[in-house]
């Protein structure tokens, strides 16, 4: 494993922890899948899954989370704070240092696990009118964290255009991949996928910043 995969590591409790939601949500989705998501009750996934309400809402907050939960996501902002050994660099170089390390890590992010639950999870956003509204406003929540992020790393102001472009391209590029992969019926593994777009976001940010 690289230097960078090791300190992006989650601690035990980390673990744990992701383990235990992602278990939640599996059964959430199966349980939405089998009866219906409007039929299903935050109650029934906390009896089915073997925890309390109280621990579904502790995790994810709203029964809406529990379709858009998505364990990657803290992994992206991780790859991001600590490529490169974590110090200020140009958006070229950790670019350059970022690129060997993307097929290893889609690989280790992108489970089996998670792309059964990402096709789950995909069919909820494109019908659940609230899903999908909640999914927007995470993928810009997500979008600023990555460009605040970004600039910190870069030593760029926080409000500079490019930041806020390539967060727009990292982002809602990745969102692109999802819609993509559902509009063809999940044909390709999602890892392949995610390969092909995260490639060309590489690409596309590094003419941006030459």
């Amino acid at each position: 494993m690289s230097e960078s995969a090791i300190e992006s590591t989650p601690s035990l409790w980390e673990r744990r922890k992701i383990e235990a939601m992602g278990r939640i949500q599996r059964v959430a989705l199966e349980l939405f899948d089998e009866y219906g998501y409007r039929e299903v009750t935050v109650e029934r996934v906390a009896g089915a899954a073997g925890v309390s309400p109280s621990s579904i809402y502790r995790y994810f907050g709203t029964k809406e989370n529990l379709v858009l939960y998505d364990e990657t996501d803290p992994k992206l902002l991780e790859i991001v704070r600590t490529v490169g050994g974590g110090e200020t660099r140009t958006p070229l170089d950790l670019l350059a240092a970022a690129r060997p390390l993307i097929p290893v890590l889609i690989d280790e992010i992108v489970t089996d696990e998670v792309e059964y639950r990402t096709r789950l999870r995909m069919g909820y956003v494109r019908t659940i009118p609230e899903v999908k509204l909640g999914q927007a406003q995470q993928m810009r929540e997500l979008e600023d964290q990555f460009r605040i992020l970004l600039a910190d790393r870069t030593g760029r102001d926080r409000n500079d255009v490019q930041m806020r472009l390539a967060a727009a391209i990292a982002i809602w590029g990745s969102m692109a991949a999802l819609d993509h992969w559902a509009g063809t019926g999940f044909a390709a593994r999602l890892r392949d996928v995610y390969r092909e777009v995260v490639e060309s976001i590489v690409v596309a940010l590094e003419a941006m910043f030459r």
